[in-house]
């Protein structure tokens, strides 16, 4: 049986070795037993259908539980050639989502590969909250990958970018001298920080990955991520078996172990916020046995959580700081983090594709760059970089996916309390529509309209010279989707033409009108008060203008005639098309308040 301590952790940086005192054993599984420990793991099982058939790479696995054995101090995960479900090999696949999420550390994985061609072992992070969205998005992290008919040959991989197709990976491969990796147990390290990743084979530095390579996009790797380890069969990656392949083979693993710093912790949250945004989540490592103080500005307020690893809490009006310190084993340790406030004052630059970003691009049918140089310098923007995207004119309605964490509120952009602003240069003639739609990704996969809550519009002035546009709302095509629920933007460049024109935009900015302190965004998201309904007069359904917060409603005649009470949102839409014409008054019981409505029901 495998012993380990607590103890000083030694790794390798730069080549050299480097002691850090606080390092400490922070989880670890030695699998020792004889039964895979549920506490850390779970199995995975089928192949991946209906969501994600073939695991996403068509690979030919059915993943089972009895694939599973732990014995003698190993994980044994065996790959049979055996019609199992509707693949041809059952395997096996662990992962400790909501059991073990971490964020930074150093990772040591003990482990012998299997050999032939078409397994494929790997060792990987996926993230546990998918705050940036959908895969690659959010990321991943490859500690170790194997192909069966490459037995001297092991790769690190880190994928992210935009949605599929367009999405990105930068990989680095290891060859051993002398062996295989199928002869002998190795052990497989990541040293990863908030900022970089490094890769090692038996303490050898093979690889580095850091911020910077991925200035395109969001660096996605600051925040939780869980384990998984399993035994693919085929796929994308490697290949299929052919006839020299065995028709079974195990991946072995020794240990896995996480060790982390207090030293190097960081908080995990949003770097960006708005004004007065609201239930924002911020954490730290779970450690056992710790303490921890929480601290906000004055002008924001902590809405549960401390005490723990994790707070929600309320941001205020201005670009500031939260803190926590954590004591832990004897030691003591206060973290940082800055939120920037957007916009900190009437008028505020989020993303001018050089310091300061926050618009990334994650999809298309044309073709984006983000930070080229400035095609024309003039007294309206003389900054050296901006972003370019090229229409494609072979789609009428050519689309620009971007998202943009801060927004995700529709409604103050619908009622003129915040407008978006952009500098854009472009080939395209004077009167060239932009459209900006505010949609939720999910919901408008399905057909036009469902998904795009609201859009808004800028008409172009100038021709090959810079100009600041404003965006002004013309429609809402669904208002079913709530204002709060946007988590993606679509630009649309001269939508309903085959044009191939050039944009350069830069300096994209939020500016609050009016700007006097008792009117600002954060009035807007934190009161209910007014609380607007419309249209009014509805015929078959209607929406509140701050609908996030109403928890109730109930719909009365001016008789006292009741047509329905304490109905929640969802509840009560197919009620409304069988009430008759006339007029109605609504009780709306809000998160602080009860709302009176008068509301007239007019035939469609």
């Amino acid at each position: 049986m495998k012993l380990i301590t607590r103890i000083a952790l030694l790794f390798c940086i730069g080549g050299g070795l480097q002691t850090h005192a606080q390092s400490f054993l922070r989880w670890a599984d030695e699998f020792n037993g004889n039964t895979l420990d549920s506490n850390n793991w779970e199995i995975q099982l089928g192949d991946g259908c209906p969501n994600l058939c073939g695991w996403g790479n068509n690979e030919l696995e059915w993943y089972k539980k009895e694939a599973i054995e732990v014995k003698n101090g190993y994980l044994n995960i065996k790959a049979k050639k055996e019609k199992t479900g509707n693949s041809t090999y059952s395997s096996g696949r662990i992962r400790s989502l909501n059991k073990f999420d971490f964020t930074c550390g150093t990772i040591k994985v003990s482990a012998k590969l299997p050999i032939g061609r078409g397994y494929w072992p790997a060792v990987w992070f996926l993230p546990s909250d998918a705050y940036w969205g959908t895969w690659p998005l959010s990321g991943e992290i490859d500690l170790l990958e194997g192909k069966g008919q490459e037995p001297k040959t092991i790769y690190g991989t880190i994928h992210y970018g935009a949605y599929a197709p367009n999405n990105k990976y930068a990989t680095s491969s290891y060859t051993l001298s002398q062996g295989n990796f199928t002869d002998s147990f190795h052990e497989f390290s990541l040293d990863w920080t908030k900022d970089s990743i490094r890769w090692y084979v038996d303490g050898v530095l093979y690889a580095s990955k850091d911020r910077s390579m991925v200035k395109d996009f969001s660096w996605p790797f600051d925040r939780n991520f869980h384990w998984l380890i399993n035994l693919a069969v085929g796929g994308n990656f490697l290949g299929y078996p052919d006839a020299t392949t065995p028709d079974s083979a195990y991946f072995v693993v020794d240990y896995v172990r996480v060790y982390q710093n207090l030293e190097n912790t960081i908080i995990s949250g949003p770097s960006v916020l708005m004004k007065n945004a609201w239930q924002s989540t911020f954490y730290v490592p779970n450690l056992n046995g710790a303490t921890y103080r929480w601290e906000v500005p004055t002008s924001a307020s902590i809405l549960s959580g401390n005490g723990t690893n994790s707070v929600q809490v309320n941001w205020g009006q201005q670009t500031d700081s939260i803190n926590v310190t954590i004591n832990y084993d004897g030691k003591s340790k206060t973290l940082y983090k800055t939120v920037i406030v957007k916009p900190d004052s009437c008028y505020g630059i989020i993303d001018d594709a050089e310091s300061i970003r926050n618009f990334y691009w994650v999809g298309g049918t044309g073709t984006y760059r983000a930070s080229v140089t400035n095609p024309s310098k003039d007294s309206m923007n003389s900054s050296m970089f901006c972003n370019r995207y090229y229409r494609n004119g072979n789609i009428a309605y050519d689309v620009l996916y971007i998202q943009a964490k801060s927004i995700n509120n529709t409604l103050p952009f619908e009622n003129g309390t915040l407008k978006l602003k952009m500098k854009v240069y472009t080939t395209a003639p004077i009167g060239t529509s932009i459209n900006l739609n505010f949609e939720n990704r999910a919901k408008a996969t399905k057909d036009y309209p469902s998904g795009r809550r609201s859009v808004l519009q800028a008409i172009t002035t100038k021709t090959r010279a810079w100009e600041e546009l404003t965006f002004s709302l013309i429609l809402k095509p669904d208002v079913s989707t709530p204002a709060q629920d946007i988590d993606q933007l679509v630009i649309l460049f001269a939508p309903n033409s085959n044009s191939t024109d050039v944009y350069y935009i830069d300096d994209i900015a939020l500016e609050l009108s009016p700007c006097n302190g008792s009117n600002s965004l954060g009035d807007i998201q934190k009161y209910t008060q007014p609380l607007a309904i419309y249209p009014n007069p509805f015929s078959t359904i209607f929406s509140f203008s701050n609908e996030q917060f109403v928890e109730s409603i109930s719909m009365y005649g001016l008789d006292g005639k009741i047509y329905f009470e304490n109905r929640n949102k969802q509840n009560y839409v197919d009620e409304l098309a069988s009430i008759p014409e006339g007029f109605y008054l609504l009780k709306i019981i809000t998160q602080n308040q009860i709302v009176f409505k008068k509301i007239q029901k007019l035939h469609e």
